[in-house]
């Protein structure tokens, strides 16, 4: 099997076009992530000094919350598995295994994922990705009708994965909230750095101790500081993937393998994706709006509108997701020249433009 890149002619635009949009809308999201320490970022009731958050920073939050958290990386997944189903069948078509040369370019993205998340920023998810490669490209040998019963299977797994950790966040919360209020914390303790820091805050990324302790090794060093906090913070965001949202991209993944598989992507595939676009936006959008409306309501202290969030923020991301795609490659070779093109480009290009985006950030 000849390995080369795909002729222009033999690209699908849509495709591109609707990866350039999700890798624009994982930057809003990881912004924050980028510019802030973890704690702050994750929990919108924190503050730093100099940092008072305004009504401009909480639109801001529920416009990202809304639209684009869990959303963009959902749909770049499904493109991920779509990508992966058409190397496969243009390597059956040759009459060869699809795996040496998957396996090859899956081992590449994981090492190109521990020198990100080791030297750039902990946020990475192309180990994730080379992971959940392996089983999205076993996935492309499935029939398309037993492939459908095992993405409903995920499906439901995700739902109750989403139910769980909103029920257990909601009693851990309960149970925070009846504590007495932490002591006043001295000028040495906020002086603390690197892993003795991390040792005084319990390793509690929420801690003032490590907030200000990350803030300063990400902004002043040294080196060592800096790399010990990658690994930690990669380390929580892993086990986090395997216990949620990693099953959330095995399933957008799928989709993308089932998409292929029922040509959803090309052009005999236009009334398609005209039928689904308005149902998954009618049952995402709403989930979404669900997610984010009760902590606008009764703010952020609330334990119910948060455990609403955590329940339903990921319920909205499995419709969602779906309704973007269909919209952005039906109609999005329809933008003008001027938008299509710069984002059509960047979807070519999207590992080199993510990892652009974490250096440029960094």
């Amino acid at each position: 099997m000849t390995l080369a890149p795909i002729a222009s002619a033999e690209r699908i635009r849509g495709v591109d076009i609707a990866r350039g949009v999700a890798l624009l809308g994982i930057l809003f999201v990881n912004a924050r992530f980028f510019f802030a320490p973890m704690g702050f970022a994750l929990e919108p009731s924190t503050a730093l000094d100099g940092s008072e958050r305004t009504g401009a920073d909480t639109a801001a939050w529920a416009f990202v919350e809304t639209f684009c958290s869990f959303k963009f990386i959902s749909l770049f997944s499904m493109l991920f598995g779509f990508g992966l189903a058409m190397q496969a069948a243009r390597a059956h078509a040759q009459g060869a295994s699809p795996w040496p040369a998957g396996l090859r370019r899956l081992g590449i993205l994981a090492l190109v994922g521990i020198l990100h998340w080791s030297l750039v920023w902990y946020g990475d998810i192309l180990m994730l990705y080379a992971f959940l490669g392996v089983i999205a490209l076993a996935a492309t040998r499935l029939p398309q009708k037993t492939l459908g019963w095992v993405i409903v299977g995920v499906a439901g797994l995700v739902a109750l994965i989403a139910l769980a950790g909103a029920a257990l966040a909601a009693v851990g919360l309960t149970m925070l909230a009846a504590e007495p209020a932490p002591a006043e914390l001295a000028a040495s303790d906020l002086a603390q750095r690197g892993f003795d820091a991390m040792m005084a805050a319990q390793f509690d990324p929420y801690n003032p101790i490590w907030i200000e302790a990350e803030r300063a090794a990400f902004a002043e060093g040294p080196a060592s500081d800096a790399f010990v906090f990658r690994c930690v913070l990669y380390a929580y965001g892993f086990v986090a993937a395997l216990f949620s949202y990693g099953w959330q991209s095995l399933f957008m993944m799928l989709c993308g393998v089932y998409a292929f598989k029922a040509g959803f992507f090309t052009a005999e595939g236009s009334a398609a994706r005209r039928q689904i676009a308005l149902p998954a936006i009618l049952v995402g959008l709403p989930l979404s709006i669900c997610a984010v409306a009760p902590t606008l309501v009764f703010g952020f202290d609330s334990v119910p509108a948060r455990a609403a969030y955590l329940a339903l923020v990921s319920l909205g991301a499995m419709a969602l997701p779906i309704g973007y795609a269909a919209i952005i490659v039906e109609w999005g070779p329809k933008l003008p020249a001027f938008i299509a093109t710069p984002l059509e480009r960047t979807g070519r290009m999207s590992f080199t433009v993510y990892l652009a985006e974490s250096l440029v950030c960094v």
